[in-house]
C-alpha cells in the first residue's frame, strides 16, 4: 500500500541546517483521556475496570490537543481513545499490535479495517515526528524539514533517517513506537476517568 501521498514534501532552502535527533528515551506525545464511567457500574478504582463497556470516551482534557488530532481524520480522537483502552486493558503497547489484533473497528456506526487503521497510523506517526501536532498550540499544519534521526541499528552502526527516509522510519515506529498509561498520573473521580496516555521510543 502507497501511503506517502498525503505527506508535505520539504521546500528546499539555502537556510538549510539539520538539526540532529537521536532516537533515545523521547516522548512524542502525552494526552489525558476523560471517560464516563458506564453509569451501570460503581466504580472508583482505576485497577477494578475489566472491559470497554465500562468506559465510554467523552473528550481529551486540551481541547487544542483533541482539535489538532483531527488533522489527521475527524474522527481520529475516537480511534486513539479505543488505543488507550486497549492499552489500558489488553496491555497493548504499540500501533502495530493495536492493528494486527483488529480485522476491524467500529467508529460511530461507520467499520474501518486493517488497512485502513494502519493508513492513519503511519500518517499520524508522520506528524509525531515531523510537526507540532502533540503541542498544546493550534497545530497549522507546518512540518519541519530539517529534523535528522538517527539509531543504533542491529548491526551496531549509526543509522540516519531524514525526511527523505520518512516512509522507512514510519514503517519502523508503527512497530516499535511505545504506547503506555501512565498511572501516576491517572484516575478517577466522581463518574470520571482520567487516562494518561503517553507515546514514546
Amino acid at each position: 500500500m502507497s501511503i506517502d501521498t498525503q505527506f508535505i514534501s520539504p521546500k528546499p532552502t539555502n537556510k538549510y541546517t539539520p538539526n540532529y535527533i537521536h532516537l533515545k528515551r523521547i516522548t512524542f506525545a502525552e494526552y489525558n483521556f476523560i471517560y464516563h464511567i458506564n453509569d451501570g457500574y460503581s466504580i472508583n478504582d482505576l485497577s477494578k475496570f475489566s472491559n470497554k463497556t465500562q468506559l465510554l470516551f467523552q473528550k481529551i482534557s486540551s481541547k487544542v490537543m483533541q482539535m489538532n488530532l483531527m488533522i489527521v481524520d475527524s474522527i481520529f480522537p475516537l480511534l486513539l481513545a479505543d488505543v488507550v483502552l486497549d492499552t489500558f486493558l489488553k496491555g497493548v503497547s504499540s500501533f502495530h499490535q493495536y492493528t494486527v489484533s483488529k480485522d476491524k473497528i467500529i467508529i460511530s456506526d461507520t467499520e474501518f479495517g486493517s488497512e485502513y487503521l494502519k493508513y492513519k497510523f503511519w500518517y499520524f506517526i508522520h506528524h509525531l515526528l515531523y510537526s507540532d501536532i502533540a503541542g498544546k498550540k493550534i497545530y497549522k499544519g507546518e512540518i519541519d524539514s530539517s529534523k535528522i534521526y538517527y539509531l543504533k541499528n542491529d548491526k551496531n552502526e549509526i543509522q540516519y533517517f531524514s525526511i527523505l527516509e520518512q516512509n522507512q522510519l514510519q514503517e519502523f515506529m508503527f512497530h516499535k513506537m511505545n504506547l503506555e498509561i501512565v498511572s501516576e498520573k491517572s484516575f478517577t473521580a466522581k463518574d470520571k476517568a482520567n487516562i494518561c496516555f503517553r507515546i514514546f521510543y
